[in-house]
């Protein structure tokens, strides 16, 4: 570990920029922000002329300012940083780890960093999130809240929601013990519900999974509407995808994972893209704390608790689950964690977990579970 700077916001004595070699060998420039020259919001990165090797000819360095991860597109610089502020978890335990003999310089500033800096400059880059959500939706959160029992009743005595679930192989009771529910289009004339309708309405009629984060909990709905017993999934997609028609998922804000009981997760998890993916690996007889869905492909490193140590990344097949794949596992790595990549094989039965379980049943699922078998006794 190397100190290549001191530090541009004025406090005397504070490294703001120190070189990481991380377990794995891999080069992190953990930097906080005010070292970023002219940074500039691009929309999903913020992008800024690198301070690392100098340049003010082009903005090569590109900072995703959710994960405060950043990349500089240079060749002859190829930086890889981490923005303290964005990703104080991360910054942290990089900042703790053990140095090189013979570097107490760089020691002693990595200890200044972390007792100064890491407390007081933990904010994200402008524009910075808002402190607080739209009333709708703080009321459409605590409403879905309020009704999490009736949904679980509903969707054990919903012949439609249940079919649904039939034909995507996923068993009743393996849906009602992961906390699954269903808003049937009936419950919005109850007359306890009055004056909630407006807010409820673009959740009728949905198969509700709740979600989870480290600050709060939520829910991601998928919708029924138009669905018929024997219709494909990819047809069903296709139908709703027309002009007037609901969203196929929609989210709370804020969302999170499901599945994601910190303080019950294994010390080895599966991470899937979809919540129908979660399912499918219950059903095949994984245990509910060693399976995660992302209902998406972005991931917070800093989410995980401190008994994780190995993840296997079985996300989907297609484009983005591939390219999400690549990101994540470089993410996970350089925070010290062991990655094993299992996307569903290329053989044409289903780009997800779920799909190749309705198409050939449990030898579906058997990729995943010989990785992750390897993955707990390596």
């Amino acid at each position: 570990m190397g100190l290549l700077r001191n530090g541009a916001n004025g406090e005397e004595g504070v490294s703001t920029v120190i070189t990481v070699i991380t377990q794995r060998g891999r080069k992190v420039e953990v930097t906080s922000q005010s070292e970023l020259r002219d940074p500039c919001d691009m929309g999903e990165h913020i992008r800024a002329y690198c301070h690392i090797h100098g340049s003010d000819h082009q903005r090569s360095l590109s900072i995703d300012p959710l994960t405060g991860w950043g990349h500089c597109f240079n060749a002859t610089c190829n930086a890889t940083i981490l923005v303290v502020e964005w990703n104080p978890g991360v910054a942290k335990s990089l900042l703790s780890e053990r140095h090189p003999a013979g570097q107490r310089g760089a020691a002693a500033a990595r200890k200044t960093m972390v007792q100064k800096l890491l407390p007081f400059r933990m904010q994200p880059y402008l524009p910075q999130r808002p402190r607080s959500r739209p009333k709708w939706q703080q009321d459409e959160l605590a409403t879905l809240r309020a009704l999490e029992e009736p949904m679980h009743r509903a969707l054990a005595h919903s012949e439609q929601a249940q079919r649904y679930l039939a034909e995507r192989k996923i068993p009743l009771e393996i849906a009602l013990a992961a906390g699954v529910g269903y808003l049937p289009p009936a419950a919005l004339q109850a007359p306890r519900l009055q004056g909630r309708r407006t807010v409820l309405r673009r959740w009728s009629e949905r198969i509700v999974f709740p979600l989870a984060s480290p600050e709060s909990r939520g829910y991601i709905g998928r919708s029924l509407s138009y669905w018929r017993p024997g219709m494909d999934e990819n047809v069903h997609k296709a139908v709703l995808e027309q002009a007037r028609r609901p969203r196929r998922w929609i989210k709370t804000n804020p969302a999170g994972w499901f599945g994601y009981e910190p303080a019950h997760l294994a010390s080895h998890i599966i991470l899937v893209e979809g919540a129908f993916d979660r399912l499918t690996l219950l059903a095949a007889g994984l245990a509910p704390e060693s399976v995660v869905a992302l209902v998406g492909t972005a991931a917070q490193v800093d989410w995980f608790p401190p008994q994780v140590e190995a993840i296997v990344l079985a996300l989907d097949g297609d484009e983005g689950g591939t390219h999400a794949t690549r990101r994540l596992t470089d993410e996970f790595e350089q925070a010290g964690l062991y990655v094993r990549r299992c996307p569903p094989p290329a053989d044409g039965r289903g780009k997800d977990w779920n799909e190749r379980w309705r198409r050939i049943g449990p030898p579906s699922v058997w990729p995943i579970l010989e990785t992750f078998s390897a993955l707990r006794s390596a």
